[in-house]
C-alpha cells in the first residue's frame, strides 16, 4: 500500500478541490476521536490533500464527454451493462453540507457504527468505508432488502486504482428520423411532396 500509487492515479484526471480547512491533520485527528476510530492511512492522507473534492476527466473534448467512474467488486443494482459506477464527489472537512461530520450526522442512523459514507454516487446513494476492515462499499440507499451494502473494493486504494475514464453517451447526438405511425404524420409526410 502505497499513497504514491493514489497519486499516480489520480493524475491522470482533473481535480478540483474545495478544502477550505487551515489544519487539515488536527481536523482529522479531531474527527477519528468523534468516531472512536482511526481513519486507514491512506484514506486519511487522501482527505488531508485533498478534502471535499471531485474529479473529472482529462479526456473530455469537443467531441465527446467524459466522466469519472469506478469498477467495483460486486454489482449493485444501480449498475448498468457497463459494470461501472458513477462518483459525483468526496467529502471534505469545509464545515459545509458536503462536510465529512454533517454527511456522518446524517446517516447515523443508518449506518453502522462502522462505516462512513466518504463519497456521493449517482441517484442519492454513497460510497462508505468500513472502519472495521478497510473495505470500501457501496450503499444503495432504496434497498428494501436485507443488503444495503456492496463490496466496491478490498481498500481505498483499491478503489482509487479502480478509477477510468467513461464516454458519456449522448441520447441527442445521433441525427436519426422517428418516423411517427399516425394520421397526422402521414399528411404532414404526404403534403410535404
Amino acid at each position: 500500500m502505497s499513497f504514491q500509487n493514489i497519486e499516480k492515479k489520480l493524475s491522470e484526471f482533473s481535480v478540483e478541490t474545495n478544502n477550505v480547512v487551515t489544519d487539515a491533520n488536527k481536523e482529522i485527528r479531531a474527527f477519528e476521536s468523534l468516531l472512536g476510530k482511526e481513519l486507514p492511512r491512506d484514506y486519511r492522507k487522501f482527505l488531508s490533500k485533498f478534502g471535499e473534492c471531485y474529479f473529472s476527466s482529462k479526456k473530455s473534448s469537443n467531441d465527446l464527454d467524459y466522466d469519472v467512474c469506478y469498477t467495483p467488486v460486486e454489482k449493485d443494482p444501480w449498475m448498468g451493462d457497463d459494470e461501472t459506477q458513477l462518483l459525483e464527489i468526496f467529502y471534505g472537512l469545509g464545515g459545509n453540507e458536503r462536510d465529512i461530520r454533517n454527511v456522518l450526522s446524517t446517516y447515523s442512523d443508518r449506518f453502522p457504527r462502522h462505516i462512513i459514507a466518504i463519497a456521493a454516487s449517482a441517484g442519492g446513494n454513497e460510497i462508505c468505508l468500513d472502519l472495521n476492515n478497510g473495505n470500501v462499499l457501496f450503499w444503495d440507499h432504496e434497498s428494501s432488502n436485507d443488503k444495503e451494502f456492496y463490496l466496491v473494493a478490498n481498500s481505498f486504494e483499491d478503489f482509487i486504482l479502480s478509477f477510468d475514464d467513461e464516454v458519456i453517451e449522448d441520447s441527442d447526438s445521433s441525427p436519426e428520423i422517428e418516423i411517427l405511425n399516425n394520421d397526422f404524420a402521414k399528411a404532414l409526410f404526404e403534403n410535404g411532396k
